[in-house]
Order: C-alpha cells, then sequence, then structure tokens
C-alpha cells in the first residue's frame, strides 16, 4: 500500500476497507458511508473531490470485486 492515498486510488482504499470490514457487503452501505469509513483511513489525504459519486462508487465497485 502507498504512503499516502488520494480519492482516486478506488483499488487500494476498497482492499483497506475488505480488510477492516471484512463481513459487510459494500452494496449495503450508503454512499456518505462508505466516505465515512474511508476518511477514517489514516494514509487518505485531503476530501473528495467534485467527482465524490463516482469516486465513491469507484471505492465501493472496487471493494466488491474483491
Amino acid at each position: 500500500m502507498p504512503d499516502a492515498l488520494s480519492w482516486d486510488d478506488a483499488e487500494d482504499i476498497a482492499q483497506m476497507l475488505r480488510e477492516r470490514f471484512p463481513e459487510t457487503d459494500p452494496q449495503t452501505l450508503s454512499e456518505l458511508e462508505i466516505a465515512r469509513w474511508a476518511r477514517e483511513i489514516p494514509a487518505l489525504a485531503g476530501a473528495p473531490g467534485e467527482e465524490f459519486s463516482t469516486q465513491v462508487e469507484a471505492i465501493r465497485d472496487a471493494w466488491r470485486r474483491l
């Protein structure tokens, strides 16, 4: 995993969320829940961009594929 993540690093964020919440189905979470959990990742820098929904959906899709 990289030392610093951005909101565009969907695969890495999804992997970290999967490790932290292994029994959680990302399809059952709202965009806001996924974003809240992602913000708790220490390596994640900054805030989501103007494309918040697109970024969070990319995280959800990557998480679902794991």
